[in-house]
Order: structure tokens, then sequence, then C-alpha cells
């Protein structure tokens, strides 16, 4: 296969399944080169054409190499339970795609990167605390803290109610084969709020339009098993921030301070989470952003790609900006 500049379709393996991925090259390609390459991971229940293609194609025009990849399970990959938001099984799929990068000959391994998104901040920061092939790590927007959203944020009561749910959804599939779907970001209540008059989240805005939403693409769906929030609610990067000692930089929105944002507000978490982690580190907010604008808004996305590059040449060796 001979690759171009730009978005090429590549596949990869994990876990015995087929992912396929979206690999961004930089203006003035050359197979003959040697790049500096990010590995993305998207936040929660995206696939690969949403957040990560902003940021793949913000980072081949600073001269990376960026892969995109579906999880299994999701999009155009392999695996049989679809949008499950397995913590366990993506983290090992993003290390299977450090593994892939690793393997093609214009990738500077002393250059490696990782870059997660939303959830796959945690994901990521989990990876860098084992996996030295990355040289530093990003986050935006980061659930670094799911202990502090989920167990913290909820009383006794409420937070066993929650998992004696999600036990009985997996049950079921067990005994049926048949998997429930459910609508893990509240869209269904939210609508009806709309048509009374609300006005849409960020969220809904986002997932629920043609800016980002199945209408778009396709392959994307905002449905979950009612088994998904098992594994999420164990994968705390949190735990691991002193131990880190991976060069990371965490990069959150103005508005994703503010308390006020609740689940959003996860500027409160990565900056917790830097404070705690090891050197070297750096914490960034994008003045106006919040946690969704970073998804896709191409000013918010600009400076945030802008302050993981400067982090990434600090921490990488020095990086050549395309032509």
């Amino acid at each position: 296969m001979t690759l171009i500049a730009g978005r090429n379709d590549v596949t990869f393996k994990s876990m015995g399944c087929r992912l396929a991925a979206h690999l961004y090259t930089p203006e003035g390609f050359s197979e003959e080169g040697r790049y500096p390459a990010v590995i993305m991971s998207p936040p929660f229940n995206q696939v690969k054409e949403q957040t990560m293609a902003v940021y793949g194609r913000e980072l081949a025009a600073r001269g990376y190499v960026a892969l995109a990849f579906d999880h299994i399970g999701y999009g155009d990959s392999e695996g049989e339970i679809r949008n499950n938001e397995n913590s366990w099984v993506k983290i090992e799929s993003i290390r299977d795609a450090i593994s892939f990068m690793g393997t093609l000959p214009f990738v500077d391994r002393d250059r490696l990167f990782g870059l997660g998104i939303c959830a796959s901040g945690g994901y990521m920061a989990l990876v860098a605390t084992t996996d030295k092939r990355l040289k530093a790590v990003a986050s935006v927007s980061g659930m670094l803290g799911n202990k502090a959203s989920y167990f913290e944020a909820m009383d006794r009561e409420t937070i066993t109610a929650l998992i004696a749910a999600q036990n009985a959804g997996r049950q079921k599939a067990y005994e049926t084969g048949v998997i429930d779907y459910v609508d893990a970001l509240g869209i269904a209540a939210e609508e009806e709020a709309i048509k009374a008059g609300a006005t849409p989240s960020e969220g809904y805005d986002y997932y629920m339009t043609e800016r980002a939403g199945a209408q778009t693409y396709p392959s994307y769906s905002h449905l979950s098993p009612s088994f998904m929030l098992e594994a999420p609610m164990l994968a705390d990067a949190m735990n691991y921030a002193p131990y880190v000692y991976t060069p990371f930089i965490g990069i959150v929105g103005e508005r994703a301070m503010d308390p006020a944002q609740g689940l959003l507000a996860t500027g409160l978490l990565t900056k917790a989470f830097v404070e705690a982690a090891s050197d070297p580190k750096e914490f960034v907010e994008i003045s106006g952003a919040s946690h969704v604008s970073l998804y896709d808004i191409p000013k918010d996305v600009e400076r945030a790609v802008a302050a993981m590059d400067g982090f990434f040449r600090k921490h990488g060796g020095a990086i050549a900006l395309a032509a």
C-alpha cells in the first residue's frame, strides 16, 4: 500500500480484531522520511471521523503523522459487542496502536506521543504509566478522575443502585444472548425538554445534530450496552498520577473549570491530576473554550494543538514543521 499526504485508510489488529483506522500525514509526506507521530484515542463512544479527524488534520499540518482508529466494536472495526465503553479493552487497543505505529519505518520512535480526549484522557494516562514507548502524552478535556466523577459524586444508595442496574443488564445479556442498548447520554429526556423550550446542551448540539451526529457520521450511535459503566467506574487515572513518570500536558477549556458544568467540569479533574502528577507536566487553559468546544471548534482546537505541539517539541526533540 502506498501512502499519500493527507488521510490514508489503514488497519491493524488488536485482541484478534481488525481495527479500521485513518493515518493522517503531512504535506509533502514521503515514506522515506522520519516523522514524529501521535496515537489518538477519542471521547466516550466516538468514532474516528468525529473529534479525532479534526485533531488528525491539525497535527498533520504541524508535521506529525497521526493515527485515529475505531476501537473494538466501534465504527468500521470488528467486535461483537458494539459501542461498549470497556476501558480495559480500549487501553489494550491503544497499546496495540503504539505497536502498529512502531512497525512503520517513517515513524520516529523517539518522537512517539499519545493524545487522549475526554474519557480517553484517563486511558492514555494509564497506558503511559506502564508503556514508555510514548515519550509524552496530552489530554484534552480529560476525564482523569472517574472515582471522583462516580463514587465521590454520588451517595452510597445512588451509586449502588446504578451499579446494580448495570449488573442486571449484564446478567440478561448472558442468559439470553440479547444486549439491551440504552441512552447513555440522556438524549431522550433532553429532547423532551427541548420540545418544551429548553436550550439544547453542548453535548446534544454536538452528538445529535449534523455537526457530529449520525446524520453526518452514520457509524456513530449514542446508544450503549446497558452494562457499559462497570469498567469506566474503575478506570481512575488519578490513582496513578504520581507514578506516570512520562511528560504529561493537560489541556482544558476555561469554561470546564466551572463546577456548575457538572460532568463537563473536566478542567477540575485535569487540574487535580496535573497537581498530583510527576514532573515534567503542564496545565493549559484555553480561554473561552468549553469541554465540548475543544472537540471541533477550529479556533479552540488550533490552540490546543499548539500547546501540545510545544510540549511535544520540548520532550521529543526537534520537529520540522510542514511546508
